[in-house]
């Protein structure tokens, strides 16, 4: 069953035409790795997904009472925060009182909220963060970012969706995501440009190329095989129509 679905999405930056009536669609529980060139809108497409920004043509269709979080390149946290308040979505209203973040935590809305800390607290330990009291905005970039992926994956999101999750994250921690991910039972969407990562955690990639999306049914070292092949029918499509106009 498709979840997400961009049909014939169009997209300008500047003078420049990042989606070219490309589509997109996801179904639950997928696995898809998004790669191409740096400035062919890999970000914005995950904005788009994420209903943070608009297409200039084409449509986003989400299925109903599906839940998105995304974890964008630069974690932004309410002002103030404490570690564990960032990585349960919470901002303070006062000293003693708590309020959930617009949209924060999904289907956790429900949870047991000290159920819910202590997973937090074991997720955070395991990424090497014990002072659960001090202040968010304190940390490091490698840090916050470890707060921010606890904070994610913590949502329950019907659709993840990661923008370069592994940058700033050493390879203890960017092992332990991707066994995190391997098991995750619902759908994910990343971008990122660590090969190793894609080969270990998606079961489709999607490149962006010239304006449209190709999809390939494989991880990384399949996209490989399978892009080749498509280049190489494209290369003769093109030499079989030059000769016939010639």
């Amino acid at each position: 069953m498709n979840i997400l679905t961009l049909e014939n999405i169009e997209k300008n930056y500047s003078e420049r035409k990042l989606f070219d009536k490309a589509s997109f669609y996801l179904q639950e529980g997928e696995k898809v790795g998004i790669i191409g060139i740096n400035g062919t809108g890999k970000s914005t497409l995950l904005r788009m997904m994420a209903g943070e920004e608009e297409p200039d043509g084409g449509r986003v269709v989400l299925a109903n009472h599906v839940v998105v979080r995304m974890l964008p390149q630069q974690p932004v946290f309410a002002a103030g925060a404490t570690v564990i308040q960032a990585a349960l979505g919470l901002q303070p209203v006062s000293e003693n009182v708590m309020q959930p973040l617009t949209g924060a935590h999904g289907r956790h809305m429900d949870t047991d909220h000290f159920s819910l800390e202590a997973q937090a607290k074991q997720m955070l330990t395991e990424l090497g963060i014990t002072d659960f009291d001090v202040a968010v905005e304190t940390l490091s970039g490698g840090l916050k970012k470890r707060v921010a992926i606890v904070s994610t994956l913590l949502s329950e999101a019907d659709i993840l969706l990661m923008d370069e999750p592994t940058n700033h994250l050493d390879s203890q921690t960017s092992q332990w995501l991707e066994n995190y991910l391997k098991t995750y039972r619902d759908a994910v969407v990343l971008v990122t440009h660590d090969r190793y990562f894609l080969d270990s955690v998606v079961n489709r990639i999607v490149e962006i190329d010239k304006g449209q999306m190709y999809s390939y049914d494989a991880n990384y070292a399949g996209f490989l095989e399978l892009k080749a092949a498509r280049e190489d029918a494209e290369d003769a499509s093109e030499r079989s129509a030059w000769n016939w106009n010639g």
